[in-house]
């Protein structure tokens, strides 16, 4: 039996024993038993870093300037705007929505001219269930990216509201492989294709249940248990991990198949240096 990789593993090395060893490898590394992978996984659940925020190389025009050049909205109006903004606190865009000020559909042009993108006017929701990965809803309300459509030649087209997630959409081809493409849609659209997307995903299953579905946890040691038991069942799986804001995504590849979990600190602990956590975990 070779040696367990975990620093915590207590089991006494019995290398005279003769017969396969039963435990699991994870990134390379080989662990006597699930307890042994559950430590590993969470510690590093713990000291995952951070990733960075993305932002332009430049700055962008601002909102106001836009939507004046294209004729959308009149002075006055972006001046009474602003004005309502040290009231509202809301977004010049959604302060202009809220006076009826701006068309949807002029604001949205104007958005996606910021920022760089493309932008659709309509959006298919039918196409929603054709896109792959098999994000759990949590994940994909987590990284506000929803995939429309297959992907090709590597490239998959995803679609958010403003403004646009740079880090999310980063850390999706970190974690995915997949160059996402981005197209801004307007809040409407928005909420009709997470309507879309949940109604097609899997329902909630047993936490025993490890090969369908996904379901929530409000516990890291019990988040660190279900991944454990996933590496075990595949017997050799690599594990990526991301951070941003307040989540943490973890997603395991082994034996052709692939399992995500996302992590989110309740509201309480967000404040502070330690606290629980939340789970919610899909196969796909």
């Amino acid at each position: 039996m070779p040696p367990c990789a975990s620093e915590t593993c207590t089991r006494p090395s019995r290398w005279w024993r003769l017969g396969v060893a039963r435990g699991a490898t994870l990134d390379g590394q080989w662990h006597c038993s699930q307890g042994c992978v559950e430590a590993v996984i969470r510690t590093r659940l713990h000291v995952v870093p951070a990733s960075q925020e993305v932002r332009p190389r430049l700055p962008g025009i601002r909102l106001g300037a836009l939507l004046r050049h294209q004729g959308a909205v009149p002075q006055e109006q972006i001046a009474a705007a602003l004005e309502a903004q040290t009231e509202s606190r809301l977004r010049l865009g959604e302060q202009l929505r809220s006076m009826g000020a701006v068309d949807p559909q002029a604001l949205l042009r104007a958005l996606a001219e910021q920022a760089g993108v493309s932008y659709l006017a309509t959006v298919d929701v039918a196409r929603v269930h054709e896109a792959p990965g098999g994000l759990s809803l949590d994940a994909i309300q987590a990284l506000r990216i929803v995939p429309i459509g297959p992907p090709e030649s590597g490239r998959i087209r995803v679609a958010f509201p403003a403004p646009v997630p740079r880090t999310a959409l980063s850390i999706f081809r970190q974690q995915t492989g997949w160059m996402p493409e981005p197209y801004l849609v307007g809040d409407d659209e928005w909420l009709a294709l997470l309507e879309h997307y949940g109604a097609t995903s899997r329902g909630r299953v047993s936490p025993e249940a490890i090969s369908m579905g996904f379901a929530r946890e409000h516990d890291p040691q019990e988040a660190a248990r279900r991944l454990a038991q996933v590496v075990m069942a595949t017997g050799d799986a690599r594990m990526r991990d991301a951070r941003w804001g307040h989540y943490v995504w973890v997603r395991l590849q082994g034996a052709g198949a692939g399992f995500d979990l996302l992590l989110e600190r309740a509201p309480e602990a967000r404040s502070e240096g330690a606290g629980p956590w939340q789970a919610a975990t899909t196969s796909r």
